[in-house]
């Protein structure tokens, strides 16, 4: 229909249905990553509709061909001669075309939005569970599984959504739990004057560009690193976060940046940025150096001379000083977003050096075992329901599902008997076996440690203080008295054979009566 009028309702209609949807889709409990990335996606598609549908409306609404307004006069001047005019423009044209199949109703196009993606997969394992009991056993069609339901309706995740999906990412970015910086980290270690470092170290420096001298800054290869970051990162912006507001950060930076640079403290394009830069600089030859001695000798060189007479003779150009000045600005500028982009996703560049770390740790056979489980399942984060409590009234321990344990598992192991431990801070234990281990856990020996006295089996079993100190005490005199008693308990042999005890011959010896 080529009315300007129901062009403009149309749109009008199919951004109030896209921002349902857009409500739907944000009220889903989703606990997978895979449906919560590909739910951003579909907002992130859905917004941009509406964007389009928008600048749509402000161009019918601006009007300038007048196309509108004609269209308005008319419907005013001849308002049934225009509505039957339409009727039989539509009726004549299915008559012409009597084998079109009528127009999908856009309304059902949104229903899927309702619909929750793993909700739908539940039903059809279970579905799956039925069919494979019943190939099983003839009996088992009378078996009722939970969930078993027939799969009703469509969600907005398809086939070609996931498979595409899986195409978005390298292997090592994992869906976008992760950063993938090998071909950044490539190009760095064919930079000049880098560091040889690996690729976990790199990581954690990939910001730290105000560590590069200058003159290294003026180098294509330079720039093609610092465009490669900011591609990559702008690129995983659009795929693992595409409703993250990009453009607002960028703002926000390119106002403090422009501040900074005016104020000459931008971050490695200092004047004379902590010692760093020493200042000696030849403007003729554009380089920069670091030892006085090296800039010495440029200054007396015979290419530095002609480059000087050169100087001379051709008239000043400055129009390459500010081309230079304002390269140096781009690439300071590009430093900046590269910053910026990482300090957003300090927390997935965190994740991705303990990821590494993890499968360096890893045999080659445990590797491919972990990449073959996460082809056949999913991550799946785990988040507590708020709203369910736990019916709880005997107040029993929580198992490892986070439900209470049976009261019979609670009476066989005596959870009911409870033990204090005043070494521990009056700490309380639930059951003998707990109570016992407790005794050679880091706890308790480092708080008999604190009372100066050594966590050994004689002291397992005692929890007041004071008795574990009298116990010492006791323990300490006893090995006093075994000092004491080795003179008495020792006996020693003269040369007649008469025998006497250690402190008895040893008198007898100095006496110079044996």
């Amino acid at each position: 229909m080529n009315s300007i009028i129901e062009q403009q309702r149309q749109a009008y209609e199919d951004i109030e249905r896209m921002e349902l949807a857009i409500v739907d889709l944000m009220v889903q409990d989703l606990s997978k990553h895979r449906y919560k990335l590909m739910r951003e996606q579909k907002i992130d598609e859905l917004l941009c509709q509406i964007q389009q549908r928008s600048e749509l409306i402000a161009y019918i609404t601006k009007d300038e061909p007048g196309l509108r307004h004609k269209e308005m006069d008319s419907i005013a001047e001849h308002q049934f001669n225009e509505f039957y005019s339409r009727l039989e423009g539509i009726r004549g044209f299915y008559r012409r075309n009597p084998d079109m199949s009528v127009v999908y109703p856009p309304e059902l196009d949104y229903i899927k939005y309702k619909n929750n993606p793993e909700e739908l997969e539940e039903r059809q394992q279970a579905k799956a569970a039925r069919e494979r009991a019943l190939a099983e056993s003839e009996d088992a069609a009378n078996v009722v599984l939970p969930g078993d339901e027939q799969p009703q309706g469509q969600t907005y995740v398809s086939e070609d959504d996931l498979q595409k999906l899986e195409t978005m990412f390298s292997g090592d970015e994992r869906l976008g739990r992760y950063v993938d910086l090998n071909e950044q980290y490539e190009l760095y270690l064919n930079l000049k004057c880098a560091d040889k470092i690996s690729y976990l170290e790199y990581l954690q420096t990939v910001d730290k560009l105000e560590q590069y001298p200058r003159k290294l800054k003026g180098q294509v290869q330079y720039g093609e690193y610092l465009s490669s970051l900011c591609k990559y990162f702008e690129g995983f912006f659009a795929r693992a976060m595409p409703l993250f507001d990009l453009p607002k950060v960028l703002a926000e930076a390119k106002a403090e940046f422009d501040d900074s640079w005016t104020q000459n403290t931008v971050k490695g394009w200092e004047t004379n940025p902590n010692g760093t830069d020493s200042g000696l600089v030849c403007k003729v030859c554009n380089k920069q150096f670091e030892k006085q001695t090296t800039y010495g000798a440029h200054m007396s060189s015979r290419k530095h001379q002609k480059a000087v007479e050169r100087a001379k003779d051709a008239q000043p150009n400055e129009n390459s000083v500010l081309q230079r000045a304002g390269k140096d600005r781009e690439t300071a500028w590009s430093e900046t977003v590269v910053r910026t982009y990482v300090q957003v996703l300090a927390a997935r560049i965190r994740d991705t050096k303990s990821n590494i770390e993890r499968r360096q740790a890893l045999t080659e056979e445990e590797r491919n075992k972990e990449i073959e489980e996460e082809d056949e399942t999913e991550f799946v984060i785990e988040e507590e329901d708020k709203d369910e409590q736990i019916y709880n009234p005997l107040n029993l321990p929580l198992g490892w599902d986070g439900k209470p344990i049976p009261y019979w598992l609670y009476k066989l192991h005596g959870l009911g008997v409870k033990f204090e431990c005043e070494i521990c801070g009056n700490a309380v234990y639930r059951g003998r076996k707990a109570f016992e281990k407790h005794f050679q856990e880091t706890r308790h020996a480092t708080n008999m440690r604190r009372l100066g006295i050594p966590n050994t089996r004689q002291f397992h079993g005692i929890v007041s203080i004071e008795e574990a100190q009298q116990l010492w005490e006791r323990v300490q005199k006893e090995k006093k008295q075994q000092v004491a008693n080795t003179d008495t308990f020792e006996e020693y042999e003269d040369g007649e054979g008469n025998v006497f005890n250690k402190k008895t011959y040893f008198d007898l010896k100095r006496q110079g009566l044996i």
